[in-house]
This record gives structure tokens, sequence and C-alpha cells, in this order.
């Protein structure tokens, strides 16, 4: 299914595999269930993956997108204690990988084909939370309930960062995703108050992330003007990197072999 994007082998593996995980979190993303069914399944993937703190927010999305605001910080409060932050990527590229070579597609052709192919639509799910809870913050403050804002405000800052380092992922988008997320709440925020335990203001922190930002950017932007010179094996290798160490370290790879000195 992932491969191919034929709905129909998605729905086997939903009637076959009903309680794995990787499958619950397909089916609530593929986006042709009922709201029944798609809370139905949202609950399977809870059960399946239960320290996935992004089983959780997903769910609060639903419940937030269906006016059930409650329900949704009751999913966000757990998923703050959960210890894990997992969106399959790499299994999902892996999975692709060795279907193109199954049918007999040459390595550099299946590793670059299993990388472009991959889809992320819980990354818009996840964005959209991000900015109700910035407008929930709001309507707190609105009504005087500063206490109540600041901790709304927290979450989405916890929902930001929950995405992970961006030198640890194999994809740059889910990474720049959480630091959009984080600089929403952070921008929502009092500049001046302070932020973290070494004397740093909000202000401070946003323009930690601003320059942290631009220089991922530039260091992609510089890589993939390179890329067209690469070798199949050199394919290889930047794949290999970048599910090994993430893609800022693979994309740095690229730059150092490539880029004149």
């Amino acid at each position: 299914y992932r491969t191919s994007g034929d709905p129909a082998l998605l729905h086997e593996a939903m009637r076959k595999f009903p309680d794995n995980a990787q499958v619950a979190f397909e089916a609530v993303l593929a986006g042709d269930l009922s709201p029944e069914d798609h809370r139905q399944w949202l609950n399977r993937l809870e059960r399946a993956a239960p320290d996935n703190a992004l089983a959780s927010y997903l769910s609060a999305f639903d419940y937030f997108n269906s006016g059930r605001i409650d329900q949704g910080i009751q999913e966000l409060s757990a998923a703050s204690g959960k210890p894990q932050f997992q969106d399959y990527t790499l299994d999902r590229i892996q999975n692709d990988k060795e279907a193109y070579l199954a049918a007999g597609y040459p390595v550099a052709e299946a590793e670059t084909l299993s990388s472009r192919s991959l889809e992320l639509p819980h990354l818009h799910e996840v964005k959209q939370l991000g900015r109700d809870l910035i407008t929930l913050a709001d309507a707190y403050r609105q009504s005087g309930d500063q206490d109540s804002a600041q901790a709304v405000l927290e979450m989405a800052v916890d929902l930001g960062r929950r995405f992970g380092n961006a030198s640890a992922s194999s994809t740059l988008v889910s990474p720049l995703t959480g630091l959009a997320i984080e600089t929403l709440a952070l921008g929502a925020m009092d500049p001046n108050s302070p932020y973290g335990e070494n004397g740093q203001t909000v202000q401070d922190q946003l323009n930690q992330i601003a320059r942290y930002n631009e220089a991922v950017r530039n260091l992609a932007k510089q890589a993939q003007s390179l890329m067209p010179r690469m070798s199949d094996q050199d394919w290889i290798s930047y794949t290999d990197r970048r599910m090994l160490f993430g893609e800022v370290a693979a994309l740095q790879w690229v730059v150092s072999k490539y880029a004149p000195q």
C-alpha cells in the first residue's frame, strides 16, 4: 500500500492486522474513514503503541477538530508523559526500498524512489493542532485566564519540540515543522519573559530558532545544487548516512565532498 497507493491493500491489512501499530497509523491518515471509524482506529493506534506520543497528538487533533476540546487537552497531557515519538519514517523508507529492489530496480534508483515517494500527511494534522492551541490560548487570555493560556502555549512548545532535533531526523520537513510550531507558540508569549534555566528570554529562544532554521535551509539549498553531480554509489552512501545519522549529517557530507574547497 505504501509503495503503490492502492487503498485495497490497506483495507486488506486493516482486516488482517487490526492490532498492528503501523497499520493503524496508515489507516488514520488515509482520509477515507467515517468519523466513527476514524476514532476507532485512533484508539487502536494508541493501544498498539502506548508509549508513542504521536498517537496521542493525532487523537488530540481529532478531538479538537470535532469540538471536544477537553478530551483534546487530556490527550495532550498524556502525550507529554510518553517517552517515544515515532512516525515510522525509517520503516516506511526501508520497506519501500525493499519493494523496489524486489521489483528489479537498481540500488541507487530504489534508494531515490523510496525517499521521494514518502508522504507525511500527519505533519499537516500536527501543525494544525499547534495552530488550534494558539487559538485556544488566545481565547483563555481574552477571558482573563492567563494561567490556562500559558499552560496551553507550553503544550504547543512541547508539541513542536517532540518532533526532535533536525540533526537526528531522516527527513528535514518533520523537524522544520516542529520548529514552526514552537515559533508560533513562543511568538504568542511575552518576548521579555524568562525562558529555560540559562537566563534566556522568549525572544532569545526565538532568535536561536531563526538562526538554526536559516542555517539548515541554506545547507539544504547548497547540497541540492551539488546533488546532480553525485554518482550512483554516492547516492547510496547519502541515503545510508541519512538513515543512520539524519538528513542534516547526510547533507553536510554532500557539501564536504562536492563543494569547492
